[in-house]
């Protein structure tokens, strides 16, 4: 099996939703690049979306980052990293995701080493809050599948323009004194939530995230890639690539939006986010807060059709 440092272990776990100083400062003179391809239909756009889309109900939010980003990249060495945590929050800015200033106590991982499921292991153990028992097994069905990158994200309910709820131990409704006055727990209270005709009454915030990436694996790979990949894995969690549709000849079947998710393979897929990818990030993230997930095709397509022309 292989082996991956106990320093760089430690210093993992020690740094792991701790403050941080230098992930989130400004980055200046990053290029986004977005590659060629040619613009599809808003239908096609749309169809591409709901296929890829894990959430797709009117009463389900979507899933995103309300707190401001607070990044640490670790694996790399120090200046690797360092560029691939620039050109991620540089991406991120360009989708008008909130970003923390300098000081910040880190909300989102990448890491990189050379054996994830052992690391699971060690951050299961000795970090087990920044793995939620619902996420644990997801990422028990990602290692069966033989993924090369392990995401996972803990979420939390919000209000509907995604600010936290007070915690009470009393639940609306019950008396103000005497023997039922007071929960045996502390519970959420969306005090300001109101019935509503349109739009939920709550929002879904990542608290935090977690991507991990196969060293091997990224062998061939340049760095923007490894950071243009990592922003959409960890940035728009709803995202899951699909392989595109083959009539048994060779030709794709249907034409489909090219995306940095698929394949992700050295030599093969796309080099850079495309504009399919952007598009799903700045509809996502110009989306209220409490918008209904099947709202996010609709919103991509119309992001795509204006950038592509």
């Amino acid at each position: 099996m292989k082996k991956h440092s106990s320093a760089f272990l430690a210093a993992l776990i020690s740094t792991a939703l701790a403050p941080v100083g230098a992930f989130a400062q400004e980055v200046d003179g990053i290029d986004i690049v977005v590659t060629g391809e040619r613009p599809l239909e808003p239908a096609a756009i749309q169809d591409a979306v709901r296929d890829m889309a894990d959430e797709q109900r009117f009463d389900e939010p979507l899933l995103r980052f309300h707190d401001p980003l607070c990044l640490s990249v670790s694996g790399l060495g120090r200046v690797a990293s360092a560029q691939v945590r620039d050109r991620l929050l540089a991406n991120a800015r360009a989708a008008s995701v909130p970003v923390a200033d300098e000081g910040c106590r880190a909300n989102a991982l990448v890491l990189v080493v050379d054996d994830p499921a052992s690391l699971v292991v060690r951050i299961e153990k000795e970090q087990p809050r920044l793995i939620s028992p619902a996420e644990r097994r997801r990422i028990d069905a990602a290692l069966a599948r033989g993924e090369t990158a392990l995401v996972w994200h803990n979420e939390e309910t919000r209000g509907a323009e995604g600010e936290a709820l007070r915690i009470s131990t009393t639940a609306p409704g019950m008396p103000a004194t005497g023997p039922f006055s007071e929960l045996s727990a502390e519970t959420r209270v969306n005090s300001p939530g109101r019935a509503r005709r349109v739009g939920a009454t709550n929002s879904r915030a990542i608290v935090n995230g977690v991507v991990i990436l196969d060293l091997e694996h990224l062998v061939g790979m340049d760095l923007d890639r490894v950071a243009d990949f990592a922003t959409m894995r960890l940035l728009a969690p709803g995202m899951r690539a699909v392989p595109e549709a083959s009539n048994g000849t060779g030709e794709r079947e249907i034409a489909k939006p090219r995306s940095i998710l698929a394949p992700f393979v050295a030599g093969r897929g796309a080099e850079r986010m495309t504009l399919f990818d952007r598009a799903w990030l700045g509809a996502l993230y110009d989306l209220a807060p409490n918008a209904a997930s099947t709202r996010l095709a609709g919103a991509v397509a119309q992001i795509y059709a204006s950038d592509g022309q």
